[in-house]
């Protein structure tokens, strides 16, 4: 494998890391804010409206904003770096 390859590859790992890890901090979060809905409404943590509401607010960009847009952009980033890779094949 050549020395480009291995940079790569390692710079996709990278970026992937940190799409993984900014999408398990932004779901826990989500559901973290939709429990606190819940309990708010004096609901049981186990219905799914407020569930739904909250990632539907997430979807708006109403809430967790700069959560969102890293997320869009990290995956724009980790979509483009993988279309390189496949061009310079």
């Amino acid at each position: 494998m050549s020395t480009t390859a291995c940079v790569t590859l390692i710079l996709k790992g990278v970026i992937f890391a940190a799409w993984a890890a900014l999408m398990f901090r932004t779901l826990f979060r989500l559901n973290t804010i939709a429990e606190r809905r819940r309990r708010a409404l004096g609901q049981s943590p186990l219905p799914f409206r407020q569930t739904i509401s909250t990632f539907a607010d997430f979807a708006k960009g109403r809430t967790l904003r700069t959560d969102r847009n890293r997320l869009i952009w990290l995956t724009l980033l980790l979509f483009a770096s993988i279309a390189l890779g496949a061009a310079a094949r």
